[in-house]
């Protein structure tokens, strides 16, 4: 739950700057890896702290292949935030944001093509649907 609000305060500001500025600061991305990893280090076991580590380069890997080759599609700076939620929340959590963040997004783009403010090639910053999922995840663990 910790790992959740640090990334959720940690998203609100970068999806300010994804949106106006469009790039993620790898300055406040290494801020919140020292931060989760600090917590997970003092409290997980050594073990939990070691799959949360290879599930991240699993999602860095992954995601990195995809924006080396469509750049366009995906930025290195989502790539790397895509890491860091994968570490601080594990591959359940991180599946259920992604999955949330990418259908938001997709509504969204829908709706901008719509009422033609957009056309298909337009970039959307990703940051803030990452904050939307995260959202949803706080509310989902709340609930039950």
């Amino acid at each position: 739950m910790a790992n959740t609000m640090i990334l959720f305060v940690l998203c609100l500001y970068l999806s300010w700057v994804d949106f106006h500025h469009r790039r993620i600061p790898n300055r406040a991305l290494l801020a919140g890896f020292v931060l989760i990893s600090f917590l997970e280090l003092v409290l997980s076991s050594p073990l939990e702290w070691l799959m949360a580590g290879l599930f991240a380069i699993l999602c860095l890997l992954v995601f990195g292949w995809i924006s080396y080759y469509k750049p366009l599609a995906l930025g290195m700076g989502d790539v790397k935030l895509f890491a860091l939620v994968c570490y601080g929340l594990g591959i359940r959590d991180f599946v259920v944001v992604l999955t949330v963040a990418s259908l938001a997004a997709l509504l969204v783009s829908l709706v901008l093509l719509l009422i033609r403010k957009a056309n298909i090639n337009c970039e959307v910053p990703f940051a803030p649907f990452v904050t939307m999922g995260l959202a949803v995840l706080l509310f989902m663990s709340e609930a039950s």
